[in-house]
């Protein structure tokens, strides 16, 4: 436990593996399913969720077949949960967070009553969830509830980010950045480095939709400076991500190799909530670089990927890339079709900048067919939004370039 909280977690598995054989040699089921969650989240934590999926689904294994229910059980349905999450399955994440939840309430364990309700939001987040932004503030708000009532101040950081998270994604842009800087101070405060690094890619991903593209490098940079120089790699996948779109924006030498190589490396390792930031990144980098092929072949995985699991934001951005592309090769038809699903879908989620995007694309696919009203009844849509977007961040010392 030591090893693994202090991010050593070469030696946490070096423990924890010899542990698990003294557990199972003395038939010991219930220690053998407290240390295969602990591996679980070690695997988790340096980026194998391919090994994390079967530690932690054989502590669920080890409950189901003895009737545990208490803290072992508690952190098994949590664990297999986390897994599916980082495997881009909301569904079944919320599934066993809910079971977690539940088994937490029966043994008055507020800790993971409140990182159960936490982990529901971001699952329920659109970036990486299933896009129910109601459902994932209302989690948060839980969550920070119990938090706060307990003085449970590790939760605080990873709570509050989602929050501001879901509130620059349904358009509080200047709330969401006001809040997220003030936690970032505090976790600096505190050296919680892993927050930090997830601090650093929300705020660049809130600087991204508001066009502010060299701000969002300068604070991506800082992650990735923190995660260098602390030797904690979590995060990074994102980070790099969206610091090569924000890069690409700006006309800056930009290779993909190394964004493709993370890619390959997230599907390998089961980090599809990773690998689904991989694909929308590259797409718009290639749609930036005028390739259209590869840009639709990047909405093609982003859209295999999203509608199966139900990631309806996800599956928006990659019709709205399909769209793009193929407005760029001329398909209108099919462009109309995938371009209007994506404004659909974006509008249905709450999804603000996205919509304004699928808005401005449709006007730019009718101008391009000639139809000079409907082109400017969508262009009309997307700056309105645009124009709610700047008012959000009214006194919040930031102005947008949309």
């Amino acid at each position: 436990m030591a090893y693994r909280r202090a991010d050593q977690y070469e030696e946490a598995t070096a423990c924890l593996t010899e542990a698990l054989a003294e557990s199972r040699a003395m038939n010991d089921e219930r220690h053998a399913a407290d240390t295969l969650y602990h591996l679980g989240t070690v695997a988790w934590s340096t980026g194998q969720n391919d090994q994390a999926i079967g530690f932690h689904q054989q502590a669920v294994d080890i409950c189901e077949r003895t009737g545990f229910t208490d803290l072992v059980a508690v952190q098994a349905y949590h664990g297999r949960g986390e897994a599916h999450f980082a495997n881009a399955e909301p569904a079944a994440a919320i599934a066993c967070y809910t079971r977690s939840l539940a088994l937490a309430c029966g043994i008055g364990d507020k800790s993971y009553e409140s990182e159960n309700l936490m982990m529901i939001g971001h699952a329920c987040i659109g970036t990486r969830g299933l896009g129910d932004y109601p459902r994932a503030t209302a989690s948060f708000e839980a969550a920070l509830d119990i938090a706060r009532a307990a003085d449970l101040q590790w939760h605080f950081g990873p709570t509050l980010l989602g929050l501001d998270h879901a509130r620059a994604c349904t358009g509080h842009y200047g709330e969401a950045w006001t809040g997220m800087q003030k936690t970032l101070h505090w976790l600096e405060s505190l050296s919680q480095v892993r927050y930090q690094l997830i601090a650093c890619d929300c705020i660049g991903h809130l600087l991204l939709d508001l066009g502010l593209n060299e701000l969002a490098i300068e604070h991506l940079e800082r992650g990735l400076t923190l995660g260098r120089d602390t030797g904690i790699l979590f995060w990074r996948a994102a980070i790099n991500t969206h610091l090569a779109v924000a890069r690409s924006r700006l006309e800056q030498k930009l290779s993909t190799r190394a964004l493709q190589t993370t890619l390959e490396q997230t599907c390998r390792t089961s980090e599809r909530y990773m690998t689904v930031q991989c694909l929308d990144g590259l797409a718009e980098i290639a749609l930036t670089a005028g390739d259209a092929s590869r840009c639709r072949a990047y909405g093609d995985e982003l859209l295999a990927i999203a509608e199966p699991n139900g990631l309806r934001e996800l599956e928006a951005v990659a019709r709205r890339w399909r769209g793009e592309a193929m407005l760029m090769e001329e398909d209108y038809r099919e462009a109309q079709a995938e371009l209007s699903r994506a404004a659909a879908l974006a509008q249905d989620i709450g999804r603000v900048r996205l919509q304004m995007d699928a808005q401005a694309a449709l006007a730019r696919l009718l101008a391009a067919q000639g139809q000079r009203d409907a082109a400017q009844c969508h262009d009309a849509k997307a700056r309105a939004i645009g124009k709610a977007i700047e008012k959000s961040l009214e006194f919040s010392g930031l102005e947008a370039r949309l």
